[in-house]
């Protein structure tokens, strides 16, 4: 085909609201159009794009022992309900009924969809192990979708699910998509780090992230820069515990209660008592699973949501409510 006669509508100008530079650059070159908030018309030019990297992709998993699938993108309830996640996967997930009134909801993951069919057509451990993955459209309805298509509501994602009879197997097939994943991102050409994870609403005991180190992104993450090779992101690094003050605790005055009128905060108590945030403990008033939870932190920390709620053995960690509060104090 002839260029003039190909579809690539190049801008002159990105679009206002284009806030990272590979975004403003796709626009620019004919990659994409914006159809509405986090949602994305794909040109030929971006489209062949995509295919490359869905090809790399398909490569790498089919050399790890991987079988491709297509899965249903509009998925029943009851699969939802039966698992527990209807509820725990919140807004995000869209939901809607059918002409017969049937509920069912837009994939935003298959877990539910992939193990139904593996428990239907699988009767012996000697299947095991099996590894699928798909290519397909996903939704998951963002409260503010951003950086182009990196956080889009509707995208374009390659999930992979793995059946085992044994931890030890199960352990060894990680290993191998992980060293996919690695040679996928060295032949995309980037600079990436695999960092620890939280499993989140997905579940699991571990899980990797591959993060692409730029300057633009909102992630951050805990490196060693020693030889130990740790990394993990800020939702899943742990605290080291700093050493004890001089005089250990030993040396530390016995507690007394202080008055403190006015002070609501910690930092406001830090002020009056003329004292670092770090020498006190504020309290937090959670409910987890529905259930009340109080969590007491160092002044000068933050709680993350997802390391209480693994803390605590929880799906789901939220600030309680001022009424529910109220209701607690009496």
């Amino acid at each position: 085909m002839r260029f003039s006669q190909a579809f690539i509508p190049t801008l002159k100008d990105a679009p206002r609201d284009a806030d990272t530079l590979s975004a403003k650059l796709m626009f620019r070159s004919g990659m994409i159009r914006k159809l509405a908030s986090g949602l994305y018309d794909w040109l030929p030019l971006g489209l062949r794009v995509l295919r490359n990297a869905e090809n790399i992709i398909r490569e790498e998993l089919n050399a790890a022992g991987g079988q491709e699938v297509w899965l249903p993108q509009v998925q029943p309830r009851e699969l939802w309900e039966e698992t527990g996640r209807w509820k725990v996967y919140g807004k995000e997930l869209l939901r809607f009924k059918d002409r017969k009134g049937t509920e069912f909801c837009f994939a935003p993951t298959a877990e539910e969809v992939i193990t139904d069919l593996v428990r239907r057509d699988v009767r012996s451990y000697r299947q095991l192990p099996l590894l699928l993955y798909q290519f397909g459209a996903k939704f998951r309805d963002e409260i503010r979708p951003r950086f182009g298509v990196m956080r889009a509501r509707e995208f374009y994602m390659k999930d992979a699910y793995s059946f085992h009879a044994t931890e030890r197997d199960l352990e060894e097939t990680y290993g191998r998509v992980f060293d996919a994943y690695v040679r996928i991102f060295r032949r995309c050409g980037f600079d990436f780090q695999p960092v620890e994870a939280e499993t989140g609403a997905i579940g699991g005991s571990f899980s990797h992230e591959f993060m692409v180190l730029a300057d633009t992104g909102e992630e951050e993450i805990a490196s060693c820069s020693a030889a130990c090779g740790f990394a993990a992101n800020v939702e899943r690094a742990e605290c080291v515990a700093p050493p004890a003050p001089d005089g250990g605790p030993a040396g530390d005055p016995r507690p007394e209660e202080v008055p403190t009128p006015g002070a609501w905060t910690v930092e406001d108590v830090s002020r009056l008592m003329g004292a670092p945030k770090d020498r006190f403990i504020k309290t937090m008033f959670y409910l987890a699973d529905g259930a009340p939870l109080v969590a007491l932190v160092r002044g000068d920390c933050q709680i993350l949501e997802s390391k209480l709620a693994r803390a605590a053995g929880a799906s789901a960690v939220e600030r309680m409510p001022e009424e529910a509060y109220a209701e607690l104090a009496r």
